[in-house]
């Protein structure tokens, strides 16, 4: 009798990158308190620089810039200026 071999995959084992923790947009309402400058988050940042690049019309090149004036606002409003 023929003995039955299986073939083992030589890929390596893939490595999976963990989940980014899905965070809210930084926006203070009457019944929540401000954010404070140590508690923004780099999705903070990222939300909010998205939404000045839709709101620039998502036209592309000005990613920095955007980023800047994100983090710029964000902490103003952390800092209550």
């Amino acid at each position: 009798m023929a003995k039955s071999t299986k073939t083992q995959s030589t890929t390596a084992a893939r490595t999976t990158r963990p989940k980014r923790q899905e965070t809210a947009p930084v926006k203070a309402t009457a019944n929540d308190a401000s954010p404070t400058i140590s508690s923004l988050t780099h999705g903070d940042i990222a939300m909010r620089a998205y939404e000045l690049y839709l709101a620039d019309g998502a036209a592309p090149g000005r990613d920095l810039e955007h980023w800047l004036r994100a983090e710029h606002e964000l902490r103003d409003t952390a800092s209550g200026n």
